[in-house]
């Protein structure tokens, strides 16, 4: 009976390609893949979905040290859409061939992506302004399991705890559970490891932020934040106040079901009319 061969593991993220948590992902899954780095040159923080089409994109090799375990890594001066979309759409065919042909040497699908791990939680509606989720989101529209990985807050306390999952998801091929279209979008609270209680599977919140914007030197600047409390008790941001880890499926298809029945009815009678 042949070994099961190690899966192929995609990594990206929107803080750039230097960032320290890209790296603690990248050791962390190291022993259980054959992982490769796709992230973005510089910071790319609430680019949400955006990617490039009316200029060149630039891919240099970057040696990310034994920081990054054996993971091999590139950067691209894009979007973490960009990333994934080269990864997956050409460097997983051909490798990095220019000719566009093969396959190459490297040549098969990746069998999972994660995104991250984000500084700053990307739960609720900040899910839709993210470039960390929609690393996760690209990878599901190729058909590729994506899971984004984000931290509420700056401080790394619960980061280990991150790539621990993302370890565990590799180790008991627990991406097999993804369905087509579908990705997952997880966020870990502000909390230490002692007050960590523990992961919870959450709906995603709506409720907007109290934007409001101030003037100064002639600028106007983009200020508010969430009302935790005030969200639904099974929600991701209601969850991450609480001090729970969510874990949230998203969906590709945004279609409203009851919407177009509605529309249909609509069109129906202006027909008739």
């Amino acid at each position: 009976m042949q070994d099961t061969p190690k899966p192929r593991i995609l990594i990206t993220n929107d803080d750039g390609v230097q960032s320290e948590n890209i790296c603690a992902l990248a050791r962390a899954l190291s022993p259980y893949g054959e992982v490769f780095v796709f992230a973005p040159e510089h910071e790319q923080s609430g680019v949400s979905h955006a990617f490039t089409v009316r200029r060149g994109l630039s891919l240099k090799t970057v040696d990310l040290g034994e920081a990054a375990g054996s993971a091999r890594a590139y950067s691209m001066d894009g979007t973490p859409a960009d990333c994934v979309k080269f990864a997956l759409g050409h460097f997983a065919l051909y490798g990095l061939s220019t000719e566009g042909a093969g396959p190459g040497p490297l040549a098969g699908a990746f069998d999972v992506c994660f995104s991250g791990v984000n500084v700053g939680e990307n739960s609720g509606v900040s899910s839709l302004y993210s470039g960390t989720v929609a690393g996760a989101r690209e990878s599901a529209l190729w058909g590729v399991p994506g899971i984004a990985l984000s931290l509420r807050g700056t401080g790394a306390e619960l980061l280990q705890t991150a790539v621990d999952f993302a370890a565990k998801v590799v180790k008991e091929r627990l991406y097999g559970a993804i369905p087509k279209g579908v990705f997952w979008n997880v966020n870990f609270p502000k909390a230490t490891a002692e007050t960590f209680k523990g992961f919870r599977a959450a709906k995603m919140a709506i409720g907007m932020f109290t934007d409001h914007y101030g003037h100064e030197n002639g600028l106007w600047q983009l200020d508010g934040e969430k009302l935790w409390n005030e969200q639904p008790e099974d929600s991701d941001d209601y969850l991450l106040e609480q001090g729970y880890a969510t874990v949230t499926p998203h969906r590709i298809d945004q279609t409203d079901e009851e919407s177009l029945k509605v529309i249909n009815e609509m069109l129906v009678e202006t027909t008739n009319h």
